[in-house]
């Protein structure tokens, strides 16, 4: 594959340096840190358009950029310097109710150039159990408070209203309170970082070389395509059980590869499910993502690689939840289940897949820092006691 040159290099090195800084920064200072996920801790930059340039945990890819646009829908020309946007809304790009995403625009002059993003799993934000994850949940209600975009800072002014109310509706308000003045540092650091690049390079020669970068990986990825066999394969994923029905859910994709694209069919997967394993539009094309990701290690990780994406996810199915369903385990069992149809499908076409990647720890629900309790029913994966 053709690599990046001049500028353009240059500036991925500095975004890549920019989001290494970024991501110890958080995970040394999180007050909540032993309660939560870290593998959900995402920082990221996009363009001026919402457009992901750089992000330091690929898998959350698709979640970052869907993230973006729901708040570049929402505010569109209303933006101004030092405005922070915050939201945890699942229906509006995100996962799970837990995962707080930040947004910072970053100007040049009055010129929007970027945005620097972090996305945290707070600790509790209300619902039926702490933390948010209750198999019982018939409704996102009961999950925790949703947040769609709101102006946390309105021209570097903190809104204590929106503070107010998220420590208001929090088991653990303290914790809440100091993870997002963590986040808001890593923040005001990327802004300064970007700024330097701006400066160096001017803001019409930043936003140009963050377009390049996107460009490059599209081209990488239709290249690929050529040397992969044309033609559609299937794949089905392991039983998903959510404590309330007796039925197994499952993940069923139909992958197809043409000259130019991918297109990824979930037509056949299992219908929407009463309790927590349901699963947002956004989650389950990031975790469909994944795999391509593997299979194309070489690939500088932006937007480009949606660019060659195609998804089919009907809209009465477990993977494509709507409002007010519940979807508390959304980026764990249902995720995973998404990759293994995918990688199933692309074994099926004698895609190969580095080594690593196809071991147990790739298609299995990884440890996580808390145990979640269910019905105890046969083959339910939520035991009743902890272990």
């Amino acid at each position: 594959m053709a690599t990046v040159t001049g500028a353009q290099q240059e500036m991925t090195h500095a975004l890549a340096a920019t989001l290494r800084r970024m991501r110890p920064t958080l995970l040394r200072n999180l007050a909540s840190l032993a309660v939560i996920d870290r593998r959900h801790v995402t920082c990221a930059l996009t363009t001026a358009e919402g457009q992901v340039v750089g992000i330091d945990t690929p898998a959350r890819l698709g979640i970052v950029r869907a993230v973006a646009r729901s708040v570049l829908d929402y505010f569109s020309d209303n933006l101004t310097e030092g405005d922070v946007i915050l939201t945890n809304d699942p229906f509006s790009g995100g996962t799970h109710i837990q995962d707080v995403t930040l947004l910072k625009p970053l100007f040049a002059g009055d010129r929007l150039v970027s945005w620097a993003v972090v996305q945290v799993p707070v600790p509790d934000l209300g619902g039926m159990a702490l933390g948010g994850y209750y198999p019982f949940a018939l409704e996102v209600w009961a999950e925790g408070v949703r947040v769609t975009p709101t102006k946390l800072y309105r021209q570097g002014v903190l809104q204590r209203d929106v503070l107010t109310m998220l420590t208001l509706n929090s088991r653990l308000p303290h914790l809440i309170e100091k993870d997002l003045d963590v986040m808001l540092v890593v923040l005001d650091r990327c802004q300064t970082e970007v700024a330097t690049l701006v400066s160096k390079h001017t803001p019409a020669g930043y936003c140009h070389a963050l377009s390049e970068s996107i460009g490059e990986t599209t081209t990488q990825i239709h290249t690929a395509l050529t040397t992969l066999p044309h033609g559609e394969w299937s794949g089905e994923s392991l039983p998903v059980h959510c404590c309330l029905e007796d039925t197994q859910f499952r993940v069923k994709v139909r992958v197809a590869f043409t000259p130019d694209t991918v297109v990824l069919d979930f037509s056949g997967s299992s219908a929407a499910a009463k309790g927590f394993v349901n699963s947002t539009a956004a989650t389950t094309m990031a975790a469909a993502a994944t795999p391509f990701l593997s299979l194309w290690p070489s690939l500088l990780v932006n937007e480009g690689i949606f660019q060659c994406l195609t998804f089919t996810i009907p809209d009465k199915s477990f993977l494509h939840a709507t409002l007010p369903m519940s979807v508390g385990w959304s980026p764990y069992q249902p995720s995973q289940a998404v990759i293994q149809a995918v990688t199933a499908a692309l074994q099926q076409a004698q895609c190969v897949l580095p080594p690593e990647n196809q071991s147990e720890a790739w298609v299995t629900a990884p440890p996580l820092p808390f145990t979640i309790t269910g019905c105890g029913r046969s083959g339910c994966p939520f035991p009743t006691q902890p272990e």
